[in-house]
């Protein structure tokens, strides 16, 4: 009863870290959520850097993997401090912003996930990526939450809320799917990954978050056919997808041997654990969803 208290609080602590900006950004039309998605990306760089050292191939270029994060956020803080100052000179975020580079990364990610993907399903153990942590640490986590942040950015307040219906689902499938297979939990996903994950629990975050979504999507009075079809379509998206993220996380920890990548989360484990399945799901959905707005 003491950990599942624990667990919730600290739970409903992350999310206040995560909405709260949010909120302000979709009234205010800022970019808060970057001081988000950084804080985030360095944190899950010390992590990632941690577990190394638990591998058979530390090394030492943490501080440089660092600093290359700093590095790429700076453009992303600048426009976030403009909002609040205009003085402030953002001549180079426009550079940016009139370039594919949004583009070219996102399909650099999407090519980066699906080897991820495809890791899970390995027999070996993948403690091979500790060889170069520096150059994984880009590709897992700073690539995605980077490419999260330039599409938040770029987008309006309007167009912002689409990182509600990308967060959502993946909030709904993790706690849908840990009820599901608690309750009715026979059949392993894939048990030489994470013997705790279930077909049934799977099944039941996946449907269970399209129907939460349809319903919210009722409520708030615009539901129609082609809205239903679509909520229907991210939300399947976003749960395979979670799915795919924790598994991967799973698969990374079982191959040096730890059980969470960090313990700044009482109850949860470390950022990654929290952000896992953000990384798989956000960047890929939120950009899809602002190319076809």
């Amino acid at each position: 009863m003491k950990d599942v208290l624990i667990r919730s609080v600290f739970g409903a602590l992350f999310l206040m870290v995560v909405f709260t900006p949010f909120v302000y950004d979709v009234r205010h039309d800022a970019n808060l959520m970057n001081l988000v998605f950084f804080t985030f990306t360095m944190l899950g760089t010390h992590e990632l850097f941690e577990m190394g050292k638990k591998s058979s191939f530390p090394n030492s270029l943490k501080l440089p993997a660092l600093i290359l994060v700093t590095a790429l956020f700076i453009p992303l803080l600048i426009q976030t401090l403009a909002h609040f100052y205009p003085a402030v000179n953002n001549t180079f975020w426009y550079l940016i912003v009139e370039s594919p580079l949004i583009l070219i990364l996102w399909g650099i990610m999407i090519g980066s996930i699906g080897v991820f993907s495809y890791w899970i399903f390995k027999k070996e153990n993948i403690s091979f990526v500790f060889k170069n942590t520096f150059i994984f640490n880009f590709f897992y986590p700073v690539l995605p939450m980077w490419v999260l942040a330039m599409a938040y950015t770029l987008t309006n307040n309007f167009d912002k809320q689409m990182l509600l219906i990308v967060l959502l689902p993946i909030y709904l499938n993790d706690t849908l799917a840990y009820v599901s297979g608690r309750i009715f939990g026979k059949r392993p996903l894939l048990p030489s990954v994470s013997p705790k994950k279930t077909w049934e629990g799977f099944i039941g975050g996946l449907l269970g978050a399209a129907i939460v979504m349809l319903a919210i999507l009722y409520f708030v009075g615009y539901f129609t056919t082609l809205n239903a079809v679509a909520i229907v379509v991210i939300s399947a998206l976003a749960s395979v997808l979670a799915t795919f993220g924790d598994l991967f996380e799973s698969k990374l920890k079982r191959s040096i041997g730890i059980k969470d990548s960090g313990n700044i989360l009482p109850g949860h484990g470390g950022i990654l654990d929290r952000i896992d399945a953000m990384l798989f799901v956000a960047p890929v959905l939120y950009v899809l969803l602002a190319l076809i707005s």
